[in-house]
């Protein structure tokens, strides 16, 4: 998958938030606001109304004669104070008399009491004398009642907090929905070039926003070509192979009826050479010189023949077709181990060891030949394993490992690893190539579904210990 560094927030989470800040922001302002007014706001409503309130009283009692109605005079008074807020007016007659109250405040607050106690002023107090010539002298008082106001300033930070808050929450909502509906072709393009990554070049469907429809089509474009040119390059890399091995079988048998014909008619002449010069008696440094020659001939012969079979050897492996695919990769093991005296090697087969067909035995057996080459040249190791296993299914599973220094993080697949994932795709298999769980380099190479064409007697573990040959134990896998 594609791996991008991390972001502080994706843009869905930008384009969702940031509303609702300036919202939140908003709402901040508001009750900031509304709390630093409030004191302001609150003296002017009670001082309005205790000046409206108190030139109503007054009126009312310069109206009011000594003989006049006083129950009558307060009720009239009543009336015309009910209209007014933020105070409280109460008439106190004669001492033992109860108490009228004329304006009387609401006995249930809204406000919580801190709100109360918070911004509630000290009340003040204004009295005014009242004669009557029924009940005698008494007194209107008229005191402030501020938390009316306080009441009413909190109903109003409710009201704007709760409304605020509604509408951030639809915008959010909005915001979100939309933000779904337009990140989805983002979302296509991001599913689409891990698609890329993985090799599968599907297009992607059309796209909608206008400003992302141009990247969809180049997209489009770009998967297309890399379809064409993935499976050009995978005819033109079989075919490679497939000339290279037709060339390599070619060449061996040239070599083989050829060249090694050849050398054996040396061989025989050269032997004839010895035989008569060892017969004939007479001129016997004459013929020690013949045998001498013949000897040198020999050698030659023999350092030829080695050599012959050397070449054969790497064109195409001779043991693998006449002993098979395990033993074979055991005799490539002795001999991988002999040049490099100070590895040891362990190669571990299935029980019943099935036998693949040709083509999959020669890729096998030329990826553990590329990866011995590898953990010899690069790895630094002083172990190596080669364990094969087989399911149920017939499928089987090769790993290579080492315990060297591993893959470096600017690792990049060379000629010989590709070389190998070619074959393991050839075969349809798997091929995967990472560090090992300790250190070293683990490959692992899956080939699905290999028929049993036939089962080879010996099952077990072999054993390449450095500076000697192989030391094959027979255990079970």
């Amino acid at each position: 998958m594609f791996h991008f560094t991390k972001a502080s927030a994706s843009l869905r989470t930008r384009l969702v938030l940031i509303p609702p800040i300036f919202l939140l922001l908003g709402i901040v302002v508001a009750i900031v606001t509304t709390l630093i007014d409030a004191p302001g706001r609150i003296a002017a409503e009670t001082t309005s109304a205790v000046t409206t309130a108190g030139f109503l009283v007054q009126h009312a009692l310069d109206d009011m004669k000594p003989a006049s109605d006083l129950d009558a005079t307060l009720d009239k008074l009543s009336k015309e104070l009910s209209h007014v807020r933020h105070v409280r007016v109460e008439y106190r007659p004669a001492p033992g008399s109860p108490v009228r109250k004329l304006i009387t405040p609401r006995p249930e607050r809204e406000a919580p009491s801190w709100f109360l106690n918070w911004f509630e002023p000290p009340r003040t107090m204004e009295i005014f004398p009242v004669v009557n010539a029924e009940e005698g002298t008494g007194e209107l008082v008229m005191s402030t009642e501020p938390a009316d106001e306080v009441d009413e300033i909190w109903g109003e930070l409710v009201l704007l907090i709760g409304l605020l808050s509604a509408i951030s929450v639809g915008i959010v909502s909005l915001i979100w929905l939309s933000t779904n509906i337009t990140l989805k072709p983002l979302r296509d393009l991001v599913e689409g070039l891990n698609r890329l990554e993985k090799g599968q070049f599907d297009r992607l469907g059309d796209i909608r926003v206008a400003e992302l429809q141009h990247v969809g089509q180049e997209f489009n474009r770009l998967a297309t070509s890399l379809a064409r040119a993935e499976a050009d390059y995978h005819l033109l890399i079989g075919r490679l192979m497939s000339i290279q091995e037709s060339e390599r079988k070619k060449l061996a048998r040239e070599l083989h009826d050829e060249f090694g014909s050849s050398l054996f008619g040396i061989r025989a002449a050269a032997s004839c050479i010895i035989e008569a010069a060892s017969a004939n008696g007479p001129e016997p440094d004459r013929f020690a010189k013949i045998t001498e020659r013949a000897g040198t001939i020999s050698s030659l012969t023999d350092m030829i023949q080695k050599q012959n079979y050397l070449i054969l050897e790497r064109l195409q492996p001779i043991v693998l077709d006449q002993m098979g695919l395990y033993s074979a990769l055991g005799h490539l093991v002795d001999d991988w181990s002999a040049d490099h005296g100070g590895l040891s090697c362990e190669l571990r087969t299935p029980p019943g060891r099935p036998v693949l067909d040709e083509e999959a035995s020669l890729a096998i057996y030329r990826i553990v030949q590329e990866c011995l080459t590898n953990i010899a040249r690069h790895s630094h190791a002083t172990h190596a394993s080669i364990a094969i296993t087989a399911a149920a299914d017939q499928s089987m599973r090769i790993r290579i490992a080492d315990d060297g220094v591993g893959l470096s993080q600017n690792f990049r697949f060379g000629f010989g690893l590709l070389g190998m994932s070619e074959r393991v795709r050839k075969i349809g298999g798997q091929l995967s190539v990472a560090n090992g769980p300790e250190k070293g380099v683990l490959i692992e190479v899956f080939v699905p579904g290999a028929d049993p064409l036939a089962v080879e007697s010996n099952e077990g573990v072999e054993t390449i210990r450095p500076g000697s040959r192989a030391q094959r134990v027979q255990v079970g896998v």
